[in-house]
Formats: C-alpha cells, sequence, structure tokens
C-alpha cells in the first residue's frame, strides 16, 4: 500500500458521510403511484424486520402535498412494546427518506397477558420523477 493509499483511506476514515445509507433519498417509480406502492412495500418491510403485522394499510394521494411530489401512508399495525422504538427508526434512518407525521399507540388493555400494542403511522416521502 502506497502513501497516497494511506492517505485516502485516513481521509475516508473521518469523512462526515462515512456512516450515511446508501441510496437515493427520494421515492423510486415511474409515478408517483408507483412511489407510494414502494412507500407502503418499504413500511411493511420494517413492520416484519421487528416481527410485527401489518393489520390495514391506505395510501393517501389526494391532498396538496402529492401535487409536490410527497406520497402519504396510514398503517395500522401490532408490534410488541420493545420493538417501538428500532420501528420508528428503521423508518426514518434509512434510505428514501421517510418522515413519520403521526404516530398513535393504543397500548395493551389492563389484565391482558399480551405485551403487543396497536399503532397506527402516518408516513411521508417525496418522489423524485427525474424530470
Amino acid at each position: 500500500m502506497c502513501s497516497s493509499d494511506l492517505a485516502r483511506d485516513r481521509r475516508d476514515q473521518f469523512s462526515p458521510l462515512q456512516g450515511a445509507p446508501a441510496g437515493s433519498p427520494f421515492l423510486q417509480g415511474e409515478t408517483l403511484n408507483v412511489a407510494a406502492a414502494s412507500l407502503l412495500q418499504r413500511v411493511g418491510a420494517a413492520v416484519r424486520r421487528v416481527n410485527g403485522n401489518v393489520l390495514s394499510s391506505q395510501v393517501d394521494l389526494s391532498d396538496a402535498r402529492s401535487k409536490q411530489g410527497w406520497a402519504g401512508l396510514v398503517v395500522s399495525c401490532e408490534i410488541e412494546q420493545a420493538s417501538l422504538q428500532p420501528l420508528l427508526y428503521d423508518i426514518e434512518a434509512g434510505m428514501p427518506f421517510l418522515f413519520i407525521d403521526q404516530l398513535v399507540i393504543e397500548t395493551p388493555t389492563v389484565g391482558t397477558n399480551s405485551n403487543h400494542m396497536r399503532i397506527v403511522l402516518s408516513v411521508s416521502g417525496q418522489w423524485w420523477s427525474g424530470k
């Protein structure tokens, strides 16, 4: 390894983007509808990674933000209490950039042996057509 390789490795080690996630910050797809479908897949996969269940989902492309390229999604799911923080981190820390607009948590009923809670997430992301 020559000295220029060592200098480059040292420089890359201290780069502010070293730990940045890979990928596009925008939702991908030929149309906003396709991008919204990829948003649904992304959030559903995040719920499954924490061993949760998606109970229902609804893509919302009818508001004023959708005209500006924003896709919205409301997902109702059931997860364990300990999985909430990892789920939120998974959604917001990766690529594409996703934003949790609203979070509603229904804790387990007192007297039940379940540690599962129901949550409703409103998630949005921006689509870029590249045009």
